[in-house]
């Protein structure tokens, strides 16, 4: 093997490496859904547990300033893909008002994320749920009235 292609060789490699560590260490990143276009990331939450200090996934908020609605979802982190269950997400404005994914009374069991979900909370504070069961445990994060305005 020439000079030339051990070089490449190790070039590729030290991209592959930093491309990994960089989709990994930012929870936004994680796998699966997104808000879409215009959507500007404000907070990742890590679900957890009180039994365990392991984190399967997070619970992101996003905000678009042109339609003034929130954004949020729930996903898995890449280590437990496929493996949680019932991945779950709520955003709403701490009423009677949430939108939900998957919907009330619905029989889907997400393994991935939950959500996108959409809410008008121009003006308002955000409050919303993650949750998912993963290993016989259940892990949760909650942002209430947050990301106010």
């Amino acid at each position: 093997m020439s000079l030339r292609t051990k070089i490449q060789a190790s070039l590729t490699c030290a991209v592959v490496a930093a491309a990994t560590v960089m989709t990994t260490a930012n929870p936004a990143a994680a796998t699966g859904g997104t808000c879409g276009s215009g959507y500007n990331f404000l907070k990742s939450y890590p679900l957890k547990s009180i039994f365990t200090s392991t984190v399967p996934g997070d619970l992101s908020i996003y905000y678009s300033p042109s339609t003034g609605n929130n954004c949020a979802i729930t996903r898995v982190r890449a280590a437990w893909d496929g493996k949680a269950q019932n991945v779950y997400v709520s955003l709403g404005d701490g009423r009677a008002s949430y939108v939900v994914d998957p919907p009330t009374k619905s029989n889907k069991n997400y393994h991935y994320y939950a959500g996108p979900v959409y809410k008008y909370l121009k003006g308002k504070c955000v409050y919303t749920v993650g949750y998912l069961e993963y290993g016989g445990y259940e892990y949760s994060a909650h942002a209430d009235g947050v990301h106010c305005g």
